[in-house]
């Protein structure tokens, strides 16, 4: 099936790479003929020049029967004209999906404006991944899964980590906890262990874990005890600084100070957010460090719309002594590798949260949720067992799994109870599942997912 996808920047692109790596038959809409040479160079796929609102190039890209048709160009009145076109002239078109940063344009949810079927907007995706390191003090590739009742982060083995040098057997005899380790990133190869496979220093591992042991599976991994977050700094006034506020408790943001140079949207936070502390000063002056002794806080996110300023402080930050920084990526994802060199906790990439997101939508209506770790090469996914599924009363030793899923966590709504499972847990209709799997083996995993009576 065709998807159109109408954007050919950095949002098209990633989300491009990862559908055509599903085997997905990928259309570009785009007016720049350079992004749309630039596109078909990097990528098998095709690239139509011209407008996204014209409803002749947008027939001619294939919209009128697409499986999905996804507006993610830098303008949020084009995503929301082109996507309410599509909706209201290509009835045979599967689903829209409008990519929206102002808030103004948001209604009340999905499927109230114009026609479309899901928004996404990038900005309340970048302040929920802050809200939830805030919430639960974990930094890395973290994510938490609400409705199956896990988290979910990765680490690097560090030398003499109590996981170095045991396999992964030895490791759940010794550590006790409900977790699982789902995948494993080694000199830039992503792979599915076995109970055999033996962690090396340098080793980065995805772990499930139970939400109310993930704290301390995490300590142990790496030699740090992760605390109720005390301090905590964002820099930058941004409508991302305001998505995270609003994300929190009050009491929560009773422990946030906000740094803003612009003493407008100082006044603005102040009196939108009463509980927090506005400081008005540049985070580039060095002097302003030690007179609000920014360097005692326990967290910094950098969240400035310049990615070199926030890679910048948040690195500055902890040369300082602040024990986890962040760092927002908007603009420029080449800049991920250099901000992890320097010493930074987690970088928060719009652009992956977006793409993320948007996968989820285009995923089966079972799937609650849907997380990558290892810059998309691993996926998990939250599914809700329907009455229908196929594998329902097997036991999980008897699944067709084939080496290629893991299915990491169970969560039985009946009796409110996750588990991880073991060979003899039984499937039942209502079951949240949480399945890994590497992103080259969707096409398995939703073939399963999809198997019905």
């Amino acid at each position: 099936m065709r998807i159109v996808i109408l954007g050919a920047g950095r949002r098209g692109l990633r989300l491009a790479r990862h559908l055509i790596e599903e085997r997905k038959s990928v259309v570009f809409l785009d007016s720049s003929s350079e992004r749309c040479a630039a596109a078909t160079s990097k990528l098998d796929c095709m690239a139509i020049c011209g407008s996204a609102t014209d409803i002749e190039m947008l027939k001619e890209a294939g919209a009128a029967d697409a499986e999905a048709v996804i507006a993610v160009t830098d303008s949020d009145e084009t995503n929301l004209v082109a996507c309410g076109i599509v909706s209201s002239s290509f009835r045979n078109v599967g689903m829209t999906i409008a990519a929206i940063r102002s808030i103004s344009y948001l209604g009340t949810g999905d499927g109230d404006v114009l026609g479309i079927s899901h928004i996404v907007n990038p900005e309340q995706e970048a302040a929920g991944r802050i809200a939830g390191i805030i919430s639960t003090g974990l930094f890395r590739d973290f994510e938490y899964f609400p409705y199956a009742g896990f988290m979910m982060f990765s680490r690097k083995v560090a030398r003499k980590s109590i996981f170095e040098g045991r396999t992964l057997s030895e490791i759940r005899r010794e550590i006790p906890g409900r977790f699982v380790v789902i995948g494993i990133k080694r000199r830039g190869k992503v792979f599915t262990p076995s109970g055999d496979t033996v962690i090396f220093e340098g080793d980065e591992i995805g772990l499930v874990v139970d939400d109310d042991e993930s704290s301390e599976i995490y300590g142990r991994l790496t030699d740090t005890k992760e605390g109720k977050l005390r301090r905590i700094v964002l820099v930058g006034g941004t409508r991302i600084a305001r998505f995270a506020l609003h994300s929190m408790s009050a009491d929560e943001r009773k422990r946030v100070f906000l740094v803003e140079k612009d003493g407008g949207v100082c006044e603005r936070f102040a009196k939108e957010f009463p509980e927090i502390i506005v400081l008005n000063g540049a985070i580039s002056d060095e002097s302003f460090w030690e007179e609000e002794r920014l360097y005692q806080a326990d967290f910094l996110a950098a969240i400035t719309d310049n990615d070199e300023l926030n890679i910048i402080a948040a690195s500055y930050a902890k040369r300082l002594g602040v024990k986890r920084a962040v760092s927002l990526i908007k603009t420029n994802n080449s800049y991920i590798p250099l901000a992890e060199a320097m010493d930074i906790d987690g970088v928060i990439s719009t652009t992956n949260t977006t793409v993320d997101a948007i996968v989820r939508f285009l995923r089966s209506d079972s799937i609650q949720s849907l997380h990558t770790l290892f810059d998309g090469e691993l996926e998990v996914y939250e599914y809700e067992v329907t009455d229908d599924f196929r594998y329902i009363g097997r036991k999980l030793r008897d699944l067709p799994l084939s080496g290629r899923i893991t299915i990491a966590g169970v969560r039985r709504a009946e009796v409110d109870d996750n588990f991880i499972p073991d060979g003899n847990y039984q499937i039942r209709a209502g079951d949240i599942l949480l399945i890994a799997a590497a992103h080259s083996n969707y096409a398995y995993v939703e073939k399963l997912m999809t198997d019905r009576h």
